[in-house]
């Protein structure tokens, strides 16, 4: 048996302890492993929550949409007629034959002015006519109107966002929504405007994260909490233009721009 001298086996004693501190690692794997779990929720969270976002904004984009569209509808057409009312049954002296009936002239024509639905369908023009009959009738102008300058189109883009509303930017969600409606194009000042008569519905909204809020782990003064959406819309109707005789709708690229 071979003996070794103290410093000898003292020098081989430390390189023992160090292979053995090396093969040792057990202490090194938890902050790893910690590491990679926390990496990996925070790669599901932000899927899981742009996966919600996306389509939350999609439905956010479809409630303006039918808001607008309903906003656009809520329109009277109004028509602008000139009739000549024709002539009048009256009794005529026939001589010995006495009255006999005939047709006197009522007179020079006249202007009207009411809702389409009330003049033009159904010929309800034709109360203006004499007893004998009109002798014509000429559409001078045709507009839309919309009622108390425009407040009837906002309460209905209003009532029809709200029952579209995504479910995940709703209050028990967490969420908020509401949007902003612009009715400046209904205006017959605007008829010159190539967005007559258009109706412009913004909608905004925010979904509440359900695991970004891990990331405030890595930066405590970051807000993840919401992420905000916003969209545009477009209502538009169709009006009858008297100059080139079409009926005529704006184009749809307000939103676009």
């Amino acid at each position: 048996m071979k003996k070794y001298s103290p410093e000898r086996r003292h020098l081989g004693g430390t390189i023992m302890n160090t292979k053995n501190i090396l093969k040792d690692q057990r202490g090194g794997i938890l902050p790893i492993t910690a590491g990679v779990i926390f990496i990996f929720l925070a790669l599901v969270a932000i899927v899981v929550d742009f996966g919600r976002y996306t389509a939350a904004k999609e439905k956010l984009q479809t409630a303006g949409d039918t808001a607008a569209l309903a906003a656009a509808k809520s329109v009277d057409r109004y028509v602008k007629l000139e009739i000549d009312p024709g002539s009048s049954r009256e009794c005529c002296d026939c001589g010995d034959d006495g009255c006999c009936p005939c047709c006197i002239d009522c007179g020079d024509p006249f202007t009207v002015v009411g809702k389409e639905s009330d003049l033009l369908d159904n010929d309800g023009w034709k109360r203006y006519c004499c007893s004998c009959g009109c002798r014509g009738m000429e559409i001078l102008d045709r507009w839309v109107n919309y009622k108390n300058s425009g407040s009837d189109a906002v309460d209905a883009a209003k009532a029809v966002f709200e029952i579209n509303k995504p479910s995940e930017m709703e209050e028990h969600s967490g969420g908020s929504s509401d949007i902003s409606v612009d009715t400046s194009y209904l205006s017959q000042n605007r008829r010159n405007s190539p967005l007559y008569p258009s109706v412009i519905v913004r909608a905004h909204g925010k979904v509440r994260t359900v695991l970004m809020d891990i990331l405030k782990l890595i930066n405590p003064n970051a807000n993840f909490e919401y992420l905000n959406a916003s969209t545009c819309s477009q209502g538009r109707t169709y009006y009858h233009d008297v100059n080139n005789g079409k009926w005529q709708r704006p184009p749809d690229n307000y939103c676009e721009e």
